[in-house]
């Protein structure tokens, strides 16, 4: 098993294709709900509704670098009379986070965390249940069939709580089209294109476009 920190592998196995430009939407199937995401340039966006016991709406921006570290994430996020927004980033001196609430959201965690410092300075930032961030996680770590599973630590945000975790995840590239994903969350295993984008993870979501 090869460990990887914010360089991942450097081992060529066939160019991938670019990553869309144009608005992409994920449907999911496990409950009513979409995701619509902008992904062009450097400050890509996404908004989403889902429904369920604890209905909520989500808009997001993020600033992504040009090998595809997500370096910040903004956040806010809308239930039934609650609210709250996030930010967190990376910087040289290490993550920044900063979270506010409104409302009562019942027995949702607090957003954000108080354990910055934890926080490893080369973690993965994800966005749960935001297939596109799965894209950039595999570009970022130059993920290979190749190269085999790589672990690598993960700073995940939760949803809809907004609460900020770490955690340590595998991702293995099982195939050019299929990708594993195990470690300190439930294993789930995604069917990608040519860019390396999600387009199905059964029981949970597809690819709308």
């Amino acid at each position: 098993m090869t460990t990887t920190g914010a360089r991942g592998p450097a081992l060529a196995e066939r160019p991938r294709a670019d990553l869309p430009v144009t608005p992409m939407i994920w449907q999911r199937t496990d409950r009513v709900g979409t995701e619509l995401v902008f992904p062009r340039g450097a400050r890509p966006s996404g908004s989403a509704i889902v429904a369920g016991t604890r209905a909520y709406t989500l808009t997001w921006n993020a600033e992504v670098a040009p090998d595809s570290e997500v370096t910040s994430l903004h956040l806010t996020c809308q239930g039934d009379g609650w609210s709250r927004e996030l930010r967190i980033g990376r910087a040289e001196s290490g993550w920044t986070c900063r979270a506010e609430h409104a409302g009562d959201a019942g027995d949702l965690p607090f957003a954000g965390t108080e354990q910055l410092d934890a926080l490893d300075p080369a973690a993965v930032l994800r966005l749960a249940d935001s297939p596109i961030f799965i894209a950039w996680s595999v570009r970022k770590l130059g993920l290979t069939v190749k190269s085999g599973p790589v672990t690598v630590p993960v700073v995940r945000v939760q949803l809809p709580s907004l609460a900020v975790v770490l955690g340590t995840v595998t991702y293995h590239l099982v195939s050019p089209q299929r990708l594993r994903i195990t470690g300190d969350w439930p294993a789930a295993t995604f069917e990608l294109d040519d860019a390396g984008m999600v387009v199905y993870q059964a029981g949970h979501l597809r690819l709308a476009r």
